[in-house]
C-alpha cells in the first residue's frame, strides 16, 4: 500500500461564537464581510511530519452600518507526512491543501450548526479567492515558487 504525500488525521473547532442583532435575517438587504486569518503549525520531522493550520473565520452581516450578526468560528487540522518528501514540499502541500480543506470544511460546519441553532436560511460563506492568503502563508513559511 502505497502512502499518499499529506494526510489529515484530525480536524477540530477550537473556537465558536456568536451574536445576533436581529430576531430576524429575513427580507433585508445584507452585506457579508468575510476575515480570515491562518496560523501555521510544523513539528520537526521525526518518524513522519506533522503541522497543523488554524482558521480563524470572522464573519459579520451589516444592514446599512449597523452589524445585524457577528460570528466567529476557529477551526484546526493536523496533518502527517511522507517522510520521503522534502521538508518545503510538505510545508507547502499543507499550506494549500490545508486552507483549501479546512475552509470548505468550516463552511459545512457553519452551514450545519447555524441550521441547528434555528438560522432560517443557515449561515452561508460567500465563495471566497485565497489565492492571496495562501501565498502570504507560503512566504510566512519561507516557500517560494522557483
Amino acid at each position: 500500500m502505497k502512502m499518499s504525500n499529506i494526510q489529515m488525521r484530525y480536524d477540530i473547532i477550537k473556537k465558536l461564537n456568536y451574536e445576533l442583532k436581529d430576531e430576524s435575517l429575513n427580507n433585508k438587504k445584507l452585506t457579508p464581510k468575510v476575515d480570515i486569518s491562518v496560523t501555521q503549525n510544523f513539528q520537526p520531522k521525526e518518524k513522519e511530519y506533522f503541522g497543523t493550520i488554524g482558521l480563524n473565520i470572522k464573519f459579520h452581516l451589516k444592514e446599512s452600518k449597523k452589524i445585524v450578526l457577528k460570528l466567529e468560528l476557529e477551526t484546526e487540522a493536523g496533518f502527517y507526512g511522507n517522510p520521503k518528501i522534502k521538508e518545503n514540499e510538505f510545508k507547502e502541500l499543507v499550506i494549500k491543501s490545508g486552507i483549501m480543506s479546512l475552509l470548505q470544511i468550516s463552511r459545512a460546519k457553519i452551514i450545519s450548526i447555524s441550521a441547528n441553532f434555528g438560522f432560517v436560511p443557515p449561515i452561508y460563506l460567500p465563495m471566497l479567492n485565497i489565492n492571496e492568503l495562501v501565498e502570504k502563508e507560503l512566504e510566512k513559511a519561507k516557500i517560494t515558487n522557483q
